[in-house]
């Protein structure tokens, strides 16, 4: 349905790319634009007395506001472009504790589904700074016990969990999850931080920052079809006013002396230093891409529908293969990690790869997670829009074989 709109399917015929949760193929819309800014409007942003600057400038701050509208933010002053989110993670822990809004004694609440971008980042300040790590369990299937949730958070300062999970692909369910901030006194006495990592959830699935009480939300662009070394948190006014800017430079200040040095407004403050421009255009050429399509109505409609397939068609393998996570069709999105009972996932991926499918093996940055499992590591398939039935024809079939 979508699969023409990706050029890379037209140079490789035979491609069956189910990778996705690793980085996402890049539509034609979204190659061209970075062509066309490069022939046409390329110069740096913040320097508007020439109108190469401004037409730079102008597609920067669309990026955001794009951004903005996508979560339902109140202005894109709330955006803040990143590297990437693992880059983003590590600003706003660093910023937090330098502004002292966590101290010592104040207790971090994760779950053991998170990327170790959202575990590494706290245990480094965590460790410098005398906080706490408390952990959100699991249930056998690898979805999250919301009842230990709720009895841990009341502890809390911080709760930064994973908007989708990128081995069991449980979708959090955020309904869930903000009843029980409201519940809990989380926020109300001691001004609790919900922070969503939504690196996998994004590309895939609206959602309200506003209607859930999130102060943070936190995505990267590669795995939303626009290209790698961009990335983006969200933050409310308010957080990012009290803020202090983990890193500083150009572009992030207002004026220097010798002794003194006045930050920028937001979202500046923390953007030290030339940003990566050409990326955010990538950026916002994805997001006109999802528009192009009727946005994410049409992008969940279509997934559910492969993932409702996918795990009728995987009832087909043998016991011997194990699909891990829960099989229901509910609060899950297209990713699907498998173990072997005969075979080390490392070589089954190999030998998918001589097929001609790109699929991923290896504990993809979940180590707790797979360590709680019993598991050294899995294999992962990830759909996305431009996958057909056909891709899990092929990869199931191949499986059989093994």
């Amino acid at each position: 349905m979508f699969r023409q709109d990706f050029p890379i399917f037209s140079t490789h015929k035979n491609l069956v790319f189910l990778d996705s949760a690793s980085s996402a193929q890049k539509p034609k819309m979204v190659i061209d634009a970075i062509s066309e800014y490069f022939s046409t409007s390329y110069a740096n942003i913040h320097r508007w007395a020439y109108d190469l600057s401004m037409e730079s400038s102008l597609l920067y701050i669309a990026a955001k506001k794009a951004i903005a509208r996508k979560i339902f933010a109140d202005s894109d002053a709330e955006i803040v472009f990143t590297y990437n989110a693992t880059y983003a993670f590590n600003l706003i822990a660093h910023g937090l504790v330098k502004s002292d809004i966590i101290q010592k004694g104040d207790t971090i609440l994760l779950s053991l589904l998170e990327h170790h971008a959202n575990i590494v980042p706290w245990q480094i300040i965590a460790e410098e700074n005398d906080i706490k790590i408390d952990w959100v369990a699991i249930h056998p299937d690898g979805t999250i016990d919301y009842e230990d949730l709720e009895r841990k958070l009341p502890k809390a300062k911080i709760l930064s969990l994973t908007g989708a999970s990128n081995v069991t692909w449980e979708v959090l369910d955020l309904e869930r999850v903000s009843k029980i901030i409201e519940k809990t006194s989380f926020k109300s006495k001691k001004e609790g931080i919900f922070i969503l990592d939504a690196s996998q959830r994004f590309p895939h699935m609206a959602t309200n920052v506003q209607k859930y009480g999130i102060d943070f939300f936190i995505a990267t662009g590669h795995k939303a079809m626009s290209d790698t070394g961009i990335g983006f948190f969200y933050g409310t006014k308010e957080i990012l006013k009290k803020m202090k800017p983990a890193f500083c430079g150009g572009g992030a200040i207002n004026s220097v002396t010798t002794s003194w040095y006045q930050p920028a407004g937001l979202p500046f403050r923390h953007e030290p230093g030339t940003p990566h421009i050409v990326w955010a255009v990538s950026l916002l050429a994805a997001m006109d891409y999802i528009d192009s399509i009727w946005g994410y109505t049409t992008l969940e409609s279509y997934e559910r529908e492969l993932v409702e397939y996918a795990l009728e068609k995987f009832k087909e393998l043998p016991s011997s293969i194990r699909l891990l996570g829960s099989t229901s069709e509910d609060h899950r999105l297209g990713v699907f990690s498998f173990v072997f009972e005969k075979h080390h996932p490392n070589d089954v991926s190999e030998i998918l790869a001589d097929a001609g499918i790109c699929v991923r093996s290896g504990h993809h940055c979940t180590e707790p997670l797979h360590l709680y499992l019993g598991i050294k590591g899995s294999l992962r398939m990830s759909l996305s829009l431009y996958n057909t039935k056909e891709d899990i024809d092929t990869f199931v079939n191949e499986l059989k074989k093994i």
